[in-house]
């Protein structure tokens, strides 16, 4: 009855977790034993005008959520539940929610708008409820009560945002006329004014036929511009954010309105509210991302010798001198508290100036270093904060001559800072430093006054090391320079010793300190440090052998620890995990580094990564799986007394289909093993072929995962040769199926896919050849190859096929040639196998020109030609 609808929505709110859980499961058996009655008694309390306002709102949020779904599948099973529904059902629940919006109750309209956008993005694509749109306009324009204006504006927003274009496309102008209705500055009501603007702002993707047309489009843009200036800041606000829709929509059409723009924008910048501020600057970044891409599309029609289809109208160049002064001034309204991350408006004009930097290069050098100069030294926090942030945000987009005589100058500069007494000061200069290490590191190496930067900022009491030890957002930057820094340095394999070799020992121990201090889980100290220390343990010259054979017990000791702590919270597990995964991570780098010297700690590693695997997280079985790889490559044969232990958790990887990069890791460690094992590999094959056949006929699994899970084919082959003979004629059909994949040659991702499957394809022939040949069982391979003929044709006539598809094509064919022989003559003299040994021989790439020029020997000897 009526009462206990009531009453049981009461209860699923209360703060009695008993009486809350009991109302919850007596809603969920009401929703299975009979949903459409179900529906409609909520519906009906939801229009029900005399019930308290949070009892309606749960109702209509009930409603929604029993139509929607985060992920595809579930959606579709909840929209066909819906539709198969009686249509007088429907009809009735429709007909109390449509009710609903003229509520005088807020959250009762504002929760049956959702509802209504929920039905029509299930109904309106099918064309069902045909007249909702014509109803909902009708509401705003044709004078009814504000409260339905409102929720009716409300409404159509959600629309808009859910559904695709094409679907209300018919309808749009009379969308748009209600919407700009709504948003007009005769509109008293803010209310109305709000949900206009914000319904504007999702429905700009489909008016663009009212953008070709001027009055029309002047009329939009008027409207916008009026509410941008509206008293109420939420209505600006909104304002702003479609601003910033247009500007990267419609940046074609935006030059008549740039000047009324400027204005709006550079007074609200100025002397408005930051939240509206962080808004208008967010259209002049907009505005710089769009040249900043014109400008790369511009460049490289000049090199094709093409005209590019849209061209700069460099706004950003014609503002520059009035909006970087005003960006450098806004750069000194930062929060009062320091320890507040919040987006503010001056972070928004750091992120601005920076891309300023991009669109306008060197132009922009002199208005900022006149404000660095000037502001560097002041006695004012905010004022040393800001320059130090003007000066690291310019360093990318002008050119290295306009800027390595100010880096030069300003490293000496940041050091200072980073002993500032203000935290925000020290924080922006860390930065800054690492900045320079990423953009302008050939300037460290430079001689100064008989010394380096490198060795300024690097030695034991240098400035990195002595910051490490500043609270962690400081050390986080610091981290990230030294990452930056150790990068930098191209170190050979076999390099006796690198620029990085005096500070090796003293940068790793700092940092591994650094890792384990109290405050580490703060602003992401602990995996910072940790980034750092992989990347100067990978940049390690072979002087770095000795401390990377101490460092590596020390980490199977903290490895250790981990198992051992307290878990008594759900924050304990997270911890624990994030510990794992980040040693496991450095492990892999020094058990790389260290190569076959991996032998005497093999045993310990392999039995802590053991360990490892029964963690949960999938984060932590990646990173195992790459180390438990790094160690077979180590110590080759001696990897197969550990295969037996290892064999579980590889299948259980290689099953994670839905954690795909997980499964990406076991199909690349597999190859690891087929390396190091060779034929040793061969008990298990069974198995994993098994497995990877099942992996590649489910639908569910992640499209990157199969290039590298096709190519593994081919490994297996070469560790196991003629054994390879039993899962032939199923590899083969697979092969084939795959070869025939067809994809939207218009889409970029897809073509780049293809060209991936079509290269792990190749690279599993490549093998088989060459593994059934070994075993002197090559003639097993014929029966084949007029597939591989036909794969061969279609690659050579594609005009999208990439230089790696060229070079594992051409591997293909000279292992056709030097396998099979004079039996595969016909074949190797086709067209497509002239064109791709033509097509390698002229590549940009020394090895594809290598196996090409070797292909077309082998081939020459076969047939003669």
């Amino acid at each position: 009855g009526g009462m206990d609808v009531t009453q049981i929505l009461t209860s699923a709110q209360s703060p009695d977790q008993a009486t809350r859980q009991h109302a919850e499961q007596t809603i969920e058996q009401a929703k299975q034993s009979n949903l459409p009655m179900f529906l409609i008694t909520l519906s009906a309390e939801l229009a029900n005008e005399e019930k308290p306002p949070e009892v309606r709102r749960l109702a209509g949020i009930i409603i929604k959520n029993s139509l929607d779904s985060k992920t595809a599948v579930t959606q579709n099973e909840l929209s066909q539940v819906w539709l198969q529904m009686d249509t007088q059902v429907k009809g009735q629940i429709k007909h109390n929610v449509t009710l609903s919006l003229a509520s005088p109750v807020a959250q009762a309209r504002h929760t049956a708008a959702q509802v209504v956008a929920k039905v029509a993005a299930i109904e309106l694509p099918l064309n069902e409820w045909a007249d909702l749109i014509d109803s909902l306009t009708a509401n705003v324009t044709t004078g009814g009560t504000d409260h339905i204006k409102q929720s009716s504006l409300e409404a159509l927003g959600y629309i808009c945002e859910e559904i695709e274009p094409s679907v209300i496309q018919m309808k749009s102008n009379q969308v748009l006329t209600a919407v700009v209705q709504g948003m007009r500055k005769e509109e008293v009501n803010s209310e109305i004014r709000y949900a206009a603007t914000t319904a504007l702002n999702n429905a700009l993707e489909f008016v663009k036929t009212n953008f070709e047309n001027d009055a029309e489009r002047n009329y939009i843009m008027q409207t916008v511009c009026e509410a941008a200036v509206a008293d109420v800041p939420k209505v600006r606000i909104a304002a702003y954010e479609c601003m910033v829709k247009i500007a990267g929509l419609y940046y074609a059409k935006l030059s008549p309105y740039m000047q009324a723009l400027f204005q709006l924008t550079f007074e609200e910048i100025k002397n408005g509210t930051d939240d509206v501020a962080q808004q208008a600057v967010e259209f002049w970044s907009t505005i710089c991302d769009e040249e900043i891409e014109l400008h790369d599309y511009m460049e490289e029609a000049r090199n094709t010798g093409e005209s590019p289809d849209q061209v700069s109208q460099d706004f950003v160049k014609g503002a520059m001198p009035y909006l970087v002064p005003l960006l450098l001034q806004t750069l000194t309204k930062q929060e009062e508290d320091q320890e507040d991350d919040s987006w503010n408006v001056a972070m928004a004009a750091g992120t601005c100036l920076a891309l300023v930097a991009q669109a306008c290069q060197d132009g922009v050098v002199q208005h900022v270093m006149e404000f660095v100069q000037a502001h560097i030294q002041s006695g004012e926090w905010r004022f040393r904060e800001a320059s130090t942030l003007a000066f690291g945000s310019i360093l990318e987009g002008p050119s290295k001559e306009a800027l390595q005589p100010l880096v030069l100058q300003a490293v000496p500069i940041m050091v200072g800072l980073t002993r500032d007494q203000s935290v925000q000061v020290r924080d922006t200069a860390a930065w800054t430093l690492g900045r320079i290490c990423d953009l302008h590191p050939e300037a460290l190496h430079m001689q100064v006054q008989n010394t380096t930067y490198i060795h300024e900022l690097m030695k034991g009491e240098g400035v990195f090391l002595h910051s490490l030890k500043d609270e962690p957002r400081v050390a986080t930057n610091v981290c990230w320079a030294i990452h930056n820094l150790a990068e930098s340095f191209d170190v050979e394999d076999d390099a006796p010793s690198s620029p990085i070799s005096p500070y090796f020992l003293d940068t790793v121990r700092a940092l591994l300190v650094c890792a384990e201090r109290q405050d580490a889980s703060e602003n992401n100290l602990r995996s910072s440090a940790y980034e750092a220390l992989n990347t100067v343990l990978a940049h390690g010259a072979m002087d770095a052998q000795p401390s990377l054979r101490e460092i590596c017990p020390f980490l199977c000791d903290k490895l250790e620890k981990t198992f051992a702590m307290q878990i008594l919270s759900a924050d304990d597990r997270e911890e624990q995990n994030e510990l794992q995964g980040l040693i496991c991570g450095t492990l892999q780098v020094v058990i790389q580094k260290l190569g076959a010297q991996i032998a005497p700690f093999a045993d310990r590693l392999m039995q802590l990564f053991l360990e490892v695997f029964n963690s949960k997280s999938a984060t932590v079985h990646e990173e195992a799986l790459m180390a438990v790889g790094a160690v077979a490559n180590g110590v080759e044969k001696g990897f197969e007394k550990y295969m037996p232990h290892f064999r579980q958790f590889l299948v259980l990887g290689l099953q994670n289909y839905e954690q795909h990069s997980v499964c990406s890791v076991a199909v690349g460690v597999i190859g690891d093993c087929c390396r190091a094992l060779e034929t040793g590999i061969a008990p298990y094959c069974d198995e994993l072929v098994t497995l990877l056949m099942q992996n590649l006929q489910n639908p569910s699994l992640n499209r990157n995962v199969k290039p590298p899970m096709l190519s593994v084919f081919g490994d297996i082959a070469l560790a196991i040769t003629g054994h390879f003979e039993k899962y032939l004629s199923v590899t083969m059909q697979m092969l084939a199926a795959a070869s025939q994949t067809k994809v939207d040659m218009d889409n970029y991702d897809m073509v780049d896919y293809l060209n991936q499957l079509r290269e792990g394809i190749l690279e599993a022939y490549t093998g088989i050849l060459q593994g059934l040949r070994e075993d002197r069982k090559g003639d097993l391979f014929l029966p084949y190859v007029d597939n591989v003929s036909v794969f061969l044709h279609m690659i050579a006539t594609d005009a999208e096929r990439d230089d790696a598809v060229t070079r594992t094509a051409v591997g293909v064919i000279g292992d056709l040639a030097h396998t099979l022989g004079a039996k595969v003559a016909g074949p190797l003299g086709h067209e497509a196998v002239k064109i791709l040994l033509r097509e390698g021989r002229k590549s940009q790439s020394a090895q594809t020109k290598e196996v090409a020029t070797w292909a077309q020997n082998t081939v020459k000897q076969v047939t003669g030609a």
